[in-house]
């Protein structure tokens, strides 16, 4: 009774989703009338092939002639884009028809315009289509070969939607397959992105395909509650289509579990909507397991009956790999029923099928070889017919016979060699496709892992860039305050000395001030240049420059900062010679390094700039005397944030100014480096290019 009762409850849901699936076609109907009243311009083409995809699950005759118009349209405007993508979509209307030799013609077609255009979001859409069909043909190679090819431009446009496509149509091949766990992560990972992309209408098909998985691996209490989650988004409003599918898989569960009576009623509610949006493709599959239902529970003859209905709609729709399935359904139900002669008919369709899974050429090759024997044999016979009338008049009826026997037994052993060649070749050929398509899969998977790694890198670059920022504000917290604290005191103090007419106090105070004021423009220059350089827009423009006439100009503005410690800036320059530099560039690693020794060299110290060069390499450095550097320093000092350090008279400061200099003197294609000890001043050397005539 309970059977009975579910079967009434899905009877009338189904015949609710009718009454839906008729509101929606009334509503396709009234844009189906807007558009055929519609101006004929390019517009309107693409509105048929729109429509003519929305009619793809709920009216395939009327699909077809929209997209017909849509390409006679689009030929008529000479509109490449319209017909490239109408001749898409005549395609996916033949698939549904299960005409698969037309829709591979379509894509190819279509494939080879959008090539033209170089519109790459639909050769992927192309591609993936074609890799379905391909598969159709049991041509898995093909189809691995396209996915991969479809899946990769998808990946270059960052096109989740085109990406989680991809991955669920690799899962249902590996499916197919038989690898079911391979296929579980594919689908798996093809419905995280459609949830995040809120991508509703698309989660039933990809809940069932994780269902489709669950079964294989007998996982049946998952399965059923994917079924459900997906029926149940699918909810009144679904197609039959969704609904026709979903209703075999549950029928297929039933059928798994020995609950053949509720199998039986699942597969006639799907047969009947699978006859009615002639899903040719789908109810090959339901009239099987209608008919192993039967033959399961005990009704043999008409469970025989739907098995035999099953396997002509296979062949009709010219579907190998259903052809395959069911001729050895066929042969092992009737050797259990004891129906020898008819098993071993399908016994042969299914070995000779087995060679259409695997490999088309093969098989080309064994009837180019039967051929050759055919031929062979023929020249024999008429040989042997000669043979035999020469011998009919020459030797009595005993040594005919003799002779006869011997062509016989010869002929015999001819076709004996002949099939074991046949064989042996077959199986070669059939080990060596095997290990190639093992290959290709191995090779998606190392570089779906590649791809991961490179995608932790470049996160990992992001949290150093992202660190590297916070530590250059850091340091511009403190190097920014101290030198506006020492400018604030220094203004209370000056109205304290005017009133006082303390003019060399007053003096002395301007002093520091200008100081500080130096200070503070040097960080925010400082600061500039890495912004721009973080953004790649530092405007780096060398030329030809005079080293000793540039490096004087820098001096001569240190110059007065050096005279206010006491301190002797001299320039040592051997000749005057000429590198290929950024002149500003230049200018910001001098006025840095001459700051820097005038910081941290005491009163009445020394400061040399000098100059020299090889035959490739201007050589320039800057020495002072002052207070030197630790040797745990120094690996450090032209680092970001590489610690405090105090000049002569106690100030502290980041080293950010050595952090550009390494920075532009690696953009100007030169070195710099260190030598220095505590207490004995440091030397910080840097290199630069020649100019070099023939160069630039």
């Amino acid at each position: 009774m309970k059977y009975l009762v579910g079967f009434i409850v899905l009877y009338i849901l189904s015949l609710g989703a009718t009454d839906t699936a008729y509101g929606a076609d009334s509503k396709l109907d009234s844009l189906r009338t807007e558009v055929h009243i519609a101006r004929d311009d390019t517009n309107k083409v693409l509105q048929l092939k729109s429509l003519s995809y929305k009619y793809l699950k709920v009216q395939l005759d009327t699909s077809y002639v929209l997209c017909k118009k849509s390409i006679t349209l689009s030929k008529k405007l000479d509109y490449s884009f319209g017909y490239a993508t109408s001749l898409n979509q005549m395609g996916l209307v033949f698939k549904y028809m299960a005409q698969f030799d037309s829709s591979l013609y379509y894509y190819k077609k279509s494939l080879i315009l959008f090539d033209s255009l170089k519109i790459d979001s639909e050769r992927a859409s192309v591609l993936n289509r074609m890799a379905n069909v391909y598969k159709r043909y049991g041509e898995y190679e093909l189809s691995i070969e396209s996915f991969t090819k479809s899946l990769k431009v998808y990946k270059e446009l960052e096109d989740s939607v085109g990406i989680s496509s991809v991955l669920n149509n690799i899962g249902i091949l590996y499916n197919e397959l038989g690898d079911y766990e391979k296929s579980l992560e594919y689908e798996l990972q093809g419905l995280e992105i459609k949830k995040k992309l809120n991508s509703w209408s698309n989660i039933p098909i990809a809940l069932m395909n994780i269902g489709n998985n669950y079964e294989g691996l007998h996982e049946y209490d998952k399965a059923i509650l994917h079924y459900k989650e997906a029926l149940d988004l699918i909810g009144e409003d679904g197609n039959k289509y969704d609904k026709s599918l979903l209703v075999h898989n549950i029928a297929l569960i039933n059928e798994a579990t020995e609950d053949y009576r509720s199998a039986k009623q699942y597969y006639l509610i799907a047969i009947q909507l699978e006859k009615e949006i002639n899903f040719k493709e789908m109810l090959v599959f339901s009239l099987q397991g209608l008919g192993n239902s039967l033959i399961k529970e005990g009704s043999f003859k008409d469970g025989e009956k739907y098995l035999l209905q099953s396997y002509d709609l296979a062949k009709e729709i010219k579907d190998v790999r259903k052809e395959h399935r069911l001729s050895r359904n066929l042969y092992e139900v009737y050797f259990n029923y004891g129906d020898y002669k008819n098993s071993i008919f399908y016994l042969r369709e299914f070995v000779a099928l087995e060679d259409s899974i695997y490999s088309f050429e093969r098989k080309a090759q064994i009837v180019e070889l039967e051929q050759k024997f055919e031929t062979e044999k023929r020249k024999q016979q008429i040989a042997f017919l000669e043979k035999e009338q020469e011998i009919h008049q020459l030797e009595l009826s005993k040594k005919e016979i003799e002779n006869k026997q011997k062509s016989f037994q010869r002929n015999a052993l001819v076709i004996l060699v002949i099939m074991v060649v046949s064989l042996l070749i077959y199986y070669f050929i059939d080990s060596k496709k095997r290990k190639k398509l093992n290959r290709l899969l191995l090779k998606q998977n190392e570089k779906i892992t590649d791809q991961r790694t490179e995608i932790a890198n470049q996160n990992k670059d992001l949290l150093e860039s992202n660190n590297t920022k916070d530590r250059l504000f850091q340091i511009i917290a403190h190097d920014l305050r101290s030198p506006l604290v020492s400018m604030e005191s220094i203004t209370q103090l000056v109205p304290y000395w005017i009133e006082e007419q303390d003019f060399e106090s007053l003096s002395r105070l301007s002093k520091t001030l200008e100081l500080s004021v130096n200070n503070v423009l040097s960080l925010i220059d400082n600061l500039l240049n890495w912004a721009l350089n973080q953004q790649g827009k530092f405007p780096y423009k060398p030329e030809n420059l005079k080293l000793k006439e540039n490096i004087a100009e820098t001096i001569d503005v240190y110059r007065p900062i050096a005279q206010m410690k006491n301190i002797n800036l001299k320039l040592q320059i051997t000749k005057n010679v000429m590198v290929f530099a950024d002149r500003n560039m230049l200018f910001t690693v001098m006025r840095n390094l001459l700051n820097n020794a005038i910081k941290f060299t005491p009163e009445k110290g020394e400061i040399i700039v000098g100059v020299d060069s090889n035959q490739q390499y201007a050589k320039i450095w800057v020495a002072d005397s002052g207070i030197g550097i630790p040797d745990n320093k120094k690996d450090e000092i032209f680092e970001l944030a590489n610690g405090r350090t105090k000049d002569t008279k106690g100030e502290t400061g980041k080293g950010l100014g050595l952090f550009f200099c390494k920075e532009f003197v690696k953009l100007n294609n030169g070195d710099i480096y260190i030598e220095s000890e505590k207490g004995k001043g440091t030397k910080i050397t840097f290199t630069l290019p020649l100019f070099n005539i023939a160069e630039n």
